[in-house]
């Protein structure tokens, strides 16, 4: 099974506190290509306790790609608890009032209205959520997993069959390309042979010199092994593909990169225009296939 990293999900729910009263939440997850698996959480304040189970649910779930979760409740203030003051604060203001009249003579009463205007007189701190529902909102989120998973694994099932249908395209274009190079060798060993033939009548070791030199010409330009490498990295993303391993991407990636490095060789070793149209066209298969290959799991 080929598995995208690309998926999106969302969805609302009311969640019941334990206050008696309820919560309207909405959950969203996207999910992005990456190198690696990252996080970009955007939680309110009381659930970002919840931060650390979330990230690791879903490494667990979709193992590679960049995951943005968003949770918004509604109300907003729901978890906030009730304004108190903040009588220490408080206090050292009087206190340092009191000195500052005792310093310098200056009277006067501070009222209540003016008190009030001070910074930090007063606290607003965020309440906790309890088990139960942080259980519930895992439980929520788990589910919104499954569901960007089941999309992924949608998308990934479109992308293993583009890649075949690359595969068989690059299959045929090296086929092609092998027979056109059997018949070059053919011709050139006719020539070689026909070399030869002309040499002049001179001394047994120049005929052997220039006949080795006339054989290094041919094996420049002979491509077997390439072809024959080129082969064998096609059915290893075949197979890669067929495997029941989830992680994929970056083992096609790695082996489209050396189908890359072989069919340069390829390319550098024959001046043949037929040759060259071949390559030309298993390039742009190949980078297409790398395409996909960096949007898979």
């Amino acid at each position: 099974m080929v598995v995208s990293m690309t998926g999106f999900a969302t969805k609302q729910h009311t969640l019941a506190l334990d206050t008696q009263t309820t919560v309207q939440l909405t959950i969203s997850i996207k999910t992005l290509n990456s190198r690696f698996f990252e996080t970009t959480f955007k939680l309110p304040p009381a659930l970002s306790l919840l931060e650390t189970d979330l990230i690791q649910l879903c490494k667990a779930k979709f193992l590679r790609g960049h995951c943005f979760l968003t949770i918004s409740i509604n109300p907003s203030n729901i978890f906030k608890a009730e304004v108190e003051p903040a009588l220490p604060v408080i206090t050292s203001y009087l206190r340092a009032l009191d000195k500052i009249g005792a310093t310098t003579g200056i009277k006067g009463n501070l009222t209540l209205a003016e008190l009030a205007q001070l910074p930090n007189v007063f606290t607003m701190e965020e309440k906790g959520i309890d088990q139960k529902s942080r259980e519930a909102i895992i439980g929520l989120v788990e589910e919104l997993t499954m569901v960007v998973h089941q999309t992924r694994t949608k998308e990934g099932q479109s992308a293993a069959k583009d890649i075949e249908v690359r595969l068989a395209e690059l299959s045929r274009s090296i086929e092609a390309i092998a027979q056109q190079s059997a018949r070059l060798m053919q011709e050139r060993k006719v020539a070689v042979a026909e070399q030869l033939q002309k040499l002049p009548k001179v001394s047994d070791e120049a005929i052997e010199a220039h006949k080795q030199m006339l054989y290094h010409e041919l094996t420049k330009i002979d491509i077997n092994e390439e072809i024959v490498r080129f082969k064998n990295h096609l059915v290893s993303v075949q197979t890669i593909i067929a495997s029941p391993d989830l992680e994929k991407g970056k083992r096609i990636d790695f082996t489209t990169q050396e189908l890359v490095r072989e069919i340069n060789t390829i390319a550098s070793k024959n001046s043949d225009a037929t040759i060259s149209g071949l390559v030309i066209n298993c390039k742009v298969e190949l980078e297409k296939i790398r395409e996909q290959a960096q949007n898979i799991v």
